[in-house]
C-alpha cells in the first residue's frame, strides 16, 4: 500500500533509541501511558504519519491540530549503560482499519531501522485473568531476540509462554523475528470495561525500571487515574457523533 507517508518536520535521528508504539489496546491503556511519557518527559512532536485510509481526524491538544498518528521525540539520554540515547513515541487515539495495520506496521519498522532505532517496544493492554484486583494485575513482556530475553529477565519481567497479539504489535513482533530486530511487546493486566490507567501507571513502572537515565514516575498517574478516565470518558462521548465509529481491539494473552 503505498499510500502511507512519513512526515518528518524537521531531520529526526533515532540513533540507538527506544521507540515506543502506543496504539488504541484493551483498556486504552497504551494511549494513556504514551500521553504520560509525552507530556511528563516534555516530547517534542516532530513527525506524522499520513495516509487516506485513517481516521479522517485532528486530534487537537495545547490548542495545535495534528494527524490521527504522531510521532514525538526527547533528547534526554537513557542510563548510565547507554542501553539507548533517545525515547520516541508514536501514538494514535484511533485504531487503524484491518486493511492498513499491516502496511502501517511495515513502514513504521522500515522507517524505525531507516533512522537508526535500536529497540521497538509495543505497550498493549490485555484482559485480566482470574483476580482482577488492582494490587494483583501483572505486566507480561515478549520479545523477538535472545537479547531482549535477557532484557525482560534482567528487569523481572515474566515472559509470556504462549498467546497472540493483534494489530500493530503483532505485526511487529512477527517482523521482528524475520528480520532478527530487537521488538519488545510489555503487556498489563487491565479493566476492559473503561480507560484502565492504574494498569498504564503498571506499564509505566516497567518501563522507569527499563531506562534508569530517565525518571518516569508513574504516582502522578495513579493519583490522578479517577479524573483521567473520566475525562478519556467525556472525550470519547463527545466525539460519537463527528468521529466514525471504530473496530473493537480484541487484542488478547494469556500464559
Amino acid at each position: 500500500m503505498e499510500d502511507i507517508t512519513v512526515i518528518e518536520y524537521e531531520a529526526i535521528d533515532l540513533s540507538n533509541a527506544m521507540v515506543i508504539i502506543a496504539f488504541p489496546t484493551v483498556g486504552l491503556i497504551s494511549s494513556i501511558a504514551g500521553h504520560f511519557i509525552i507530556d511528563s518527559l516534555k516530547l517534542k512532536e516532530v513527525g506524522a504519519i499520513t495516509s487516506r485510509y485513517l481516521s479522517p481526524t485532528a486530534v487537537i491538544h495545547k490548542s495545535r491540530p495534528s494527524p490521527p498518528v504522531r510521532i514525538y521525540i526527547g533528547k534526554k539520554e537513557c542510563g548510565p549503560q547507554d542501553s539507548c540515547d533517545r525515547l520516541a513515541v508514536i501514538i494514535s487515539e484511533f485504531m487503524p482499519s484491518m486493511e492498513i495495520i499491516k502496511p502501517l506496521a511495515d513502514t513504521i519498522f522500515d522507517w524505525v531501522i531507516e533512522k537508526g532505532g535500536k529497540i521497538i517496544t509495543g505497550l498493549e493492554g490485555t484482559h485480566a485473568l482470574g483476580d482482577i484486583e488492582e494490587k494483583n494485575l501483572q505486566v507480561y513482556g515478549v520479545g523477538t531476540t535472545r537479547y531482549i530475553s535477557s532484557f525482560l529477565k534482567k528487569y523481572k519481567i515474566k515472559e509470556t509462554k504462549e498467546g497472540m497479539i493483534t494489530g500493530i504489535t503483532g505485526v511487529l513482533l512477527y517482523e521482528g523475528v524475520l528480520r532478527k530486530r530487537d521488538v519488545v511487546c510489555l503487556l498489563a493486566e487491565a479493566h476492559a470495561d473503561f480507560p484502565d490507567s492504574r494498569a498504564a501507571g503498571n506499564l509505566l513502572k516497567k518501563l522507569d525500571v527499563m531506562l534508569p537515565g530517565i525518571k518516569i514516575d508513574p504516582e502522578p498517574l495513579y493519583k490522578e487515574a479517577e479524573n483521567i478516565e473520566t475525562k478519556i470518558k467525556q472525550f470519547m462521548q463527545q466525539s460519537k457523533p463527528t468521529a466514525p465509529i471504530l473496530p473493537p481491539t480484541p487484542t488478547t494473552m494469556y500464559g
